[in-house]
């Protein structure tokens, strides 16, 4: 019974009731299993340390409480530790909070090995307790699996999803960023690939690359509808102007969609791109970018070699020796061929649109 009331209540935290409440440790050092019959709440930052593995069954909850202490709640995946996130379509993961405002809490962090060009300030400085350092050399590093999980009103102090130095061995795949204060998803460095991310009304960036993020995305949705909606709907940072910092931030997004509005201080660019960072989108629906002032950028645009039908552009403010022609581009196995622009093909209905299946909150 429990397992079809699951089912069928999956797109609102308050449907139904669940059996027990628990409220997590500020620190999880031993293999642990969160499950969908019980409420979790956090009231302050949760570390996950010491390699311990944090598996979180289909249609578990996760509510941040008000702020006590130091810090709003967050939950964060330390260096060799690992998150196992796999809800599904039907049952998605929710972490969410009890005030439902966009910066409640700080939301989900991945702290992994992969290369940085250089590592940031973290949210939480020498208060955590605990290492939360990220970078190294590993970039296959591997910090679990995140499908089917929904991040709500998070953004307090960086992104609903945070990914600093995260590798290529971590899946990243249906998930949704809903009401960010800050951003929806940050890349910081690394080498993480994702499909399928959709940002939904965050105040500053629904995606945001910086620290040498190399990685690839494919079937992504941002907007940025809301008044407060800064810069862009994508941002693609380098490190102001210190060029010898490798390397450079360079994503490679194909099938990528943006809504976004003209802002009451002049910033309407769906895309930006600074000083010293590159962005290759393929067959994308969104072609118009602004850079910071008195950047040298270099801008291509055309048809993959061997590939009728494709839109390829990149925008570079790096150096002519990083410059990737639509004839000299390699399409990487990671990618999925499609022959159309943008995260959801043409013509397709709502019953074949990603975008707006069940898990996904509108």
């Amino acid at each position: 019974m429990c397992l079809s009331i699951f089912t069928s209540c999956s797109q609102e935290d308050g449907m139904f009731e669940r059996e027990s409440v628990e409220t997590l440790p500020a620190v999880i050092s031993a293999d642990k299993t969160l499950y969908a019959d019980t409420e979790y709440l956090l009231g302050k930052p949760v570390f996950v340390t010491n390699g311990a593995t944090l598996t979180i069954q289909p249609g578990a909850l996760l509510k941040a409480l008000p702020a006590v202490g130091y810090g709003k709640a967050a939950l964060v995946i330390t260096k060799g530790c690992r998150i196992m996130a796999e809800g599904t379509e039907e049952n998605p993961i929710v972490m969410t909070a009890s005030v439902k405002q966009a910066g409640s809490w700080d939301g989900l962090t991945l702290l992994g090995k992969a290369p940085v060009s250089y590592q940031g300030a973290t949210l939480y400085g020498d208060d955590a307790g605990t290492d939360i350092s990220y970078g190294g050399t590993e970039e296959n590093d591997n910090s679990g699996i995140l499908r089917y999980v929904r991040v709500e009103y998070a953004g307090a102090g960086g992104g609903a999803f945070t990914f600093d130095a995260t590798g290529r061995g971590t899946v990243i795949d249906h998930c949704q960023s809903y009401r960010s204060a800050y951003n929806g998803f940050v890349f910081n460095g690394g080498t993480a690939n994702a499909r399928y991310l959709i940002a939904t009304g965050a105040e500053e960036n629904g995606l945001c690359f910086n620290e040498g993020y190399t990685g690839k995305l494919q079937y992504v949705k941002a907007t940025a509808p809301t008044p407060r909606s800064v810069w862009s709907v994508v941002s693609c940072n380098g490190m102001e102007r210190t060029e010898n910092l490798m390397p450079y931030t360079h994503p490679v997004i194909a099938n990528l969609s943006t809504a976004h509005s003209t802002k009451v201080h002049g910033q309407c660019y769906p895309l930006t791109v600074s000083a010293y960072s590159l962005l290759t989108l393929v067959n994308s629906d969104t072609n118009e970018t602004g850079v910071t002032d008195e950047v040298t950028v270099r801008f291509y645009r055309g048809e993959l070699r061997g590939m009728p039908g494709t839109d390829y552009m990149q925008v570079n403010t790096v150096g002519p020796e990083h410059d990737v022609k639509p004839d000299d581009y390699q399409w990487d196995v990671f990618f999925e061929r499609t022959g159309y622009c943008g995260s959801v093909p043409p013509d397709t209905g709502k019953d074949g649109d990603w975008t707006m299946k069940e898990w996904i909150k509108k």
